[in-house]
């Protein structure tokens, strides 16, 4: 073996705890990189194989009646037409246990067989499912209670209710999962339907378009489409198009991992510098070694190298060990997205380029940090080195009005006054040791801060809502009728009519044109008629005024409208809007804040009549109740009554589902971020025991002149115990201010891509918890070195 290799094995080994405490902390930062990364790839893939693997509808065209086959056929041959399909949507409700039910939405097709826009793929039990029975979409399954086989209980609004068996599961990627929605999906064909006795007409005529890089481009190509299909006795009531081939929460999540992964390469810089720091420790214990390699010819650059090649073998090390942590790291955090995005990892694979990179950056990155303090080393020059005590560049080091004032402090306890002075002794390495430590600290706060933030929103969503049940019916009903039923209620408290209807910007020709997705709600926003004297929602104004019981043309949206529906619009400025088929011109006056709560816009009842036609009529109902009352049990013992008098009910949601459905949305990007910490903590508090190391060589003849003077061994381990904790301490400082900046900021993406306006603000219980988890460990890490000080005996303190 050659001298230099024998060199480099030598040093490690006689530096092994600190060569492990680089390792370690590499490789803890290198699996958060390779966390993230392979999430991204793997996502970035995924997502749109799963979405585009039902090939989506470029647009959908809700027709009067359905499209005669002669229709069909001639539009499939028109220009730009690659496909063409009809299909429809139901609304009911299926029961959940013994007396629960839940909304139901039932995509109806005319053949499994041949489906081919909008597809759904087979997941479990019969596929295609027997006529008479149904499919319902997986991720409902648990949720509704059910068993594959075994028969569920639904209610239509023509069929009423009925028992029919569950032939299966499917998975279909174009929706949200059923528990987000509080709304179970299923799956039949219209044959089925007629035989449950529901007619339905297949009135939705699903589109592939040619040209679909754009909603602007597929518009263009459908008004053509929709003039040609209105001179076929054939006019086009509504147009939906969403964002083309782009799944509903596809740019979101994307979003969200980037961000994560630009956080856990910031913890790889820290971890590089950590070893840059270490390596400057080495260096300085081995300036006399420099000296006497160049005495006998050995070139600065080969120096250099000699040094750079042992970091290299030391993040190869990393990458060794930190790779499989980050992987099954990653794997886990791909299931977890995998589930709140309704998707089907179909491979894990990552393409070649990654390992290679993270080889690149596990070796390179460590490299070029200790690149500088490395050369500066080697660049000495022979008389410099042989003339370098150690002594004087602490005492350089203590120089400054600072160091004089630590030097006049006493706080009667030697021990402690010592470990204050020695704290600021390096302020190089103290500044690195507190940027490791404050990072992973503001990281674990803000991710506290964001479950905060988002807690306190659910609360306040909760707040707001002063009712308990929200009940649409199918058709609209005369108030006096719906009024005796609803005061026979048990429990009931108030209730209040709350009519509401599907609605667009206008655009200026004949076609109404929306931007929702299959579902109906992603993208979609709604009219609804608000009494201006309601009890049943709480008036947080955002800018402007609430409704007035003499307004007619007044109008006011809900912050989610105001923000991704109407973003140009403001107070004063008058809005167009597509109502029942007709143009409607509205001023807005108020712009309220509702939080978790679907785009809207409300007008007074008065006007939602004129609007609409529906006066003195209702189709949509919130319930109060009193204090103490089941809302399940109230809203079926409701619903009950209500079809006895012949009202079919759509749609019926308690405030315990609100909850549900509004719960759990963040929860991913917070636990992803007390990873990111928990990594960057692992490494600062490694980077704390090897300063602490450092110190304590550096050092050795102080401990040998503090015990001649009669320093117990325990007064040194004190000393030097004291000196990490007080590092922690202030690094707690720094964590506060980086955790407002960081806050800030990770408030500012949520609200850029979603209508939630997180204002994350500091939990006091994140400081709390932050203290309690990082004083112990801060011992612990300070435990090695404070032994290591505390076992040196006098004679080898003279003889370092």
């Amino acid at each position: 073996m050659s001298t230099r290799w024998v060199k480099i094995w030598r040093d490690l080994m006689s530096s092994r705890g600190r060569m492990a405490l680089i390792v370690i902390a590499l490789a803890a930062s290198i699996a958060g990189v390779v966390t993230m990364l392979s999430a991204t790839i793997v996502l970035a893939r995924e997502v749109p194989l799963n979405y585009l693997g039902t090939n989506p509808a470029s647009a959908q065209l809700e027709l009067p009646q359905r499209a005669p086959a002669a229709v069909l056929q001639a539009l499939r041959s028109q220009p730009g037409v690659l496909g063409a399909e009809l299909g429809g949507t139901l609304l009911g409700r299926i029961q959940v246990g013994q007396q629960g039910w839940m909304p139901l939405m039932l995509f109806v097709v005319p053949s499994f067989e041949t489906l081919a826009i909008n597809r759904v793929h087979a997941d479990s039990g019969s596929w295609p499912p027997p006529r008479g029975s149904l499919l319902m979409e997986r991720s409902a399954l648990s949720m509704s209670q059910a068993r594959v086989g075994a028969k569920v209980q639904l209610e239509l609004p023509a069929a009423g209710r009925i028992s029919v068996p569950l032939a299966g599961t499917a998975h279909d990627p174009g929706v949200a999962p059923a528990w987000q929605e509080q709304t179970v999906y299923g799956y039949v064909t219209q044959q089925t339907l007629a035989d449950w006795g529901q007619p339905l007409a297949l009135n939705l005529l699903k589109l592939l378009l040619r040209d679909d890089a754009d909603q602007a481009s597929i518009e263009a190509a459908v008004r053509p489409l929709a003039a040609w299909l209105s001179s076929q006795g054939l006019p086009v009531l509504q147009a939906r198009i969403p964002p083309p081939r782009l799944h509903p929460h596809q740019s979101q999540m994307m979003t969200v991992v980037g961000m994560l992964l630009i956080f856990s390469l910031l913890g790889l810089l820290l971890g590089a510098l950590l070893t840059a720091s270490t390596i400057g420790g080495l260096l300085a214990q081995q300036v006399r070694q420099i000296a006497i390699m160049k005495t006998i010819g050995g070139r600065s650059s080969q120096i250099a190298g000699l040094y750079l090649l042992m970091v290299g073998a030391l993040g190869l090390m990393a990458v060794a060990l930190g790779w499989p942590l980050g992987w099954a790291a990653g794997r886990g955090l791909m299931s977890a997205v995998a589930r709140l995005l309704n998707l089907r990892l179909d491979s894990l694979a990552l393409p070649g380029w990654v390992f290679a990179a993270t080889l690149g950056i596990g070796i390179a990155a460590p490299m070029l940090a200790a690149l500088l303090p490395i050369w500066l080393a080697a660049r000495r020059t022979v008389r410099s080195a042989i003339d370098d005590h150690g002594v004087s560049a602490s005492a350089a080091a203590e120089r400054g009005r600072l160091a004089r004032w630590l030097t006049r402090l006493s706080l009667g306890d030697a021990a402690l006054t010592l470990a204050l002075r020695n704290t600021f002794r390096r302020r190089a390495r103290l500044l690195m040791t507190l940027l490791l430590l404050g990072g992973a600290g503001a990281m674990f706060i803000t991710s506290l801060n964001l479950r905060a933030a988002w807690e306190a929103r659910v609360r306040e969503a909760a707040a707001d809502r002063h009712f308990d049940i929200e009940l649409r019916l199918q058709q609209p009903q005369a108030l006096e009728r719906l009024e005796p039923l609803l005061r026979a209620l048990p429990g009931l408290a108030a209730f209040e009519p709350w009519s509401l209807i599907g609605t667009s910007r206008h655009q200026d020709s004949e076609l109404e044109v929306v931007h929702s997705y299959p579902d109906g709600g992603h993208g979609s926003v709604s009219l609804r008629a608000a009494p201006p004297a309601t009890a049943m929602i709480e008036h947080r104004m955002r800018a402007g005024r609430w409704l007035r019981p003499d307004d007619r043309h007044a109008v006011v949206l809900n912050s989610g409208a105001a923000q991704s529906n109407f973003a140009d619009v403001g107070l004063g400025d008058w809005v167009q809007l597509d109502v029942a088929g007709q143009p409607q011109r509205l001023q807005v006056v108020g712009i309220v804040r509702e939080a978790l709560t679907p785009s809207a816009m409300y007008v007074t009842p008065q006007t939602f009549a004129a609007l609409t036609g529906m006066a003195g009529q209702s189709n949509a109902l919130r319930i109060a109740l009193k204090p103490g009352s089941d809302a399940e049990a109230s809203g079926t013992a409701l619903v009950r009554a209500l079809e006895g008098a012949g009202m079919a009910v759509k749609f019926l949601l308690t405030e315990q589902r609100f909850a549900a459905a509004q719960g759990g949305h963040v929860y991913i990007l917070i636990y992803a971020l007390v990873f990111i910490a928990s990594l960057m903590a692992v490494v600062g508090l490694l980077g704390l025991s090897s300063a602490l190391g450092s110190a304590v060589l550096e050092r050795t003849r102080e401990f040998g002149v503090l015990r001649t003077v009669g320093a117990s061994s325990a007064a040194v381990l004190r000393s030097v115990l004291a000196e990490g904790l007080l590092i922690a301490l202030l690094s707690v400082g720094l964590a506060l201010l980086l955790a407002t900046g960081l806050s800030a900021r990770v408030g500012a993406v949520l609200g850029a891509i979603s209508p939630q306006q997180l204002l994350l603000q500091l939990a006091p219980s994140a400081l709390g918890l932050w203290l309690l988890l990082l004083l112990p460990a801060a011992l612990l890490a300070s435990w090695w070195p404070a032994r290591r000080a505390a076992g040196l005996t006098i004679r080898e303190t003279l003889s370092a």
